[in-house]
């Protein structure tokens, strides 16, 4: 009942958010930029960033190489996409990294490892938001001549920071172990404190480290890249360099579990964002669910593939019998 009830807050604050910059903006002019999309740019994009999730299933491979199990990329691949498209009908962009958890399980046979390989990969991409982040706070004041932003990025990134402090850092863990017992949760504690000894064995692989880390910068920069192309073919007067200053923040906000999968809150913030740079709201808006309405069409292979796990797990359960032989 109460994930019921987190839930429903949740889908009503996105709606709230989505009908407070929609009644704010002007949706002819917003309908007259869609049309400037065309089916080879979006075939382009498509391909494009299915590239970019290629790079990080590339991320994923060296993670769990680093850990002896080597994987196909083909088969992280299928997960990544299965995972976008659960992630689609879920309230956060986690819910999909629950079943690319569950999906790798099925080939490796080791819980720990799989959920330890897709945090480590998680980790990795929100390290790299993060220094990009950071790197853009100067420049954001400096635009925006006022702290407001400033201080929802550090108030964000502080919370997040707390929880992948207590997954990595044994000594929180054991001062945070009393409490997480008494709200009945020794299961996640032993799932974190496995998690701890298979992340100190992962750092201790400096170059795979090293590389985990600059595939997420590359990856990062490529997404920006990406927008940057969609609101060049969107007619939308916005540069890469404020792309660059504006994207890893509002992902570092957006990841806050306030909302249905941030929407509502990535458009709100962008509308804001971008309008103190003199760009219309409705063109920011138009950006960022272009964004993720390409993403929702990207993931739809992922449909396919969730559904032939699906085939496949209902005959691992019921093997037909053995015909009677002559």
């Amino acid at each position: 009942m109460k994930s019921k009830i987190i839930l429903i807050l949740k889908i009503c604050i996105s709606l709230s958010l989505l009908i407070v910059v929609f009644t704010r903006i002007d949706l002819p002019k917003l309908w007259e930029q869609v049309q400037y999309l065309s089916f080879p740019f979006v075939l382009f994009a498509l391909l494009y960033y299915t590239a970019c999730q290629w790079l990080s299933c590339l991320r994923w491979q060296v993670i769990l190489k680093a850990n002896h199990y080597p994987v196909s990329i083909r088969n992280l691949l299928a997960g990544y996409f299965a995972g976008m498209f659960v992630s689609i009908f879920l309230p956060s962009s986690y819910g999909g990294d629950v079943y690319r958890i569950y999906r790798l399980n099925q080939s490796i046979h080791n819980l720990e490892v799989s959920v330890s390989s897709v945090f480590l990969e998680r980790f990795a991409g929100l390290a790299a938001i993060f220094a990009l982040a950071l790197l853009g706070l100067p420049p954001i004041f400096q635009l925006m001549g006022s702290w407001e932003v400033v201080g929802l990025f550090l108030l964000c990134a502080s919370i997040l920071s707390g929880g992948f402090l207590l997954i990595l850092s044994p000594q929180l863990l054991s001062w945070m172990e009393p409490l997480l017992m008494k709200l009945h949760l020794t299961k996640i504690v032993e799932r974190i404190a496995k998690t701890q000894i298979i992340f100190r064995k992962f750092v201790h692989h400096r170059q795979a480290v090293s590389i985990a880390i600059g595939l997420s910068l590359v990856i990062q920069l490529s997404v920006i890249y990406y927008q940057y192309l969609l609101a060049q073919q969107l007619k939308i007067p916005v540069s890469f360099l404020e792309l660059l200053i504006f994207t890893p923040i509002s992902i570092v906000v957006t990841l806050l579990p306030i909302s249905f999968g941030g929407l509502g809150v990535q458009e709100g913030l962008w509308a804001y964002l971008f309008s103190r740079v003199g760009l219309p709201a409705e063109q920011a808006v138009l950006l960022s669910l272009t964004f993720t309405l390409l993403g929702w069409l990207l993931s739809l292979p992922g449909g396919i593939i969730l559904f032939l796990d699906s085939l496949r797990s209902r005959v691992d359960a019921n093997p037909p019998a053995n015909l009677p032989s002559n």
